[in-house]
């Protein structure tokens, strides 16, 4: 009998051992996470920075002053 409370006792020590190492692991991926997604953002903002200006182009917005309307046509005054 104390053979297997001695067992059971063991097993779940291991058990709350393990509760450590599976916080570290989630923290881990975590990290590894967030460095992918700041190199995907470093990687894609040109990509995304000529889009949005093909994107203002289409729009009839000005050059790099996309966000900000043209210039009517017909000029002002």
């Amino acid at each position: 009998m104390l053979k297997l409370y001695t067992r059971a006792q063991a097993r779940l020590n291991s058990l709350r051992a393990e509760d450590g190492a599976t916080a570290t692991e989630y923290a881990l991926v975590l990290g590894l996470v967030a460095i992918a997604l700041v190199v995907a953002a470093v990687a894609l903002t040109p990509i995304l920075n000529d889009f949005v200006k093909d994107v203002g182009t289409w729009m009839g917005l000005q050059g790099d002053k996309v966000g900000t309307p043209a210039a009517p046509a017909g000029g002002a005054g």
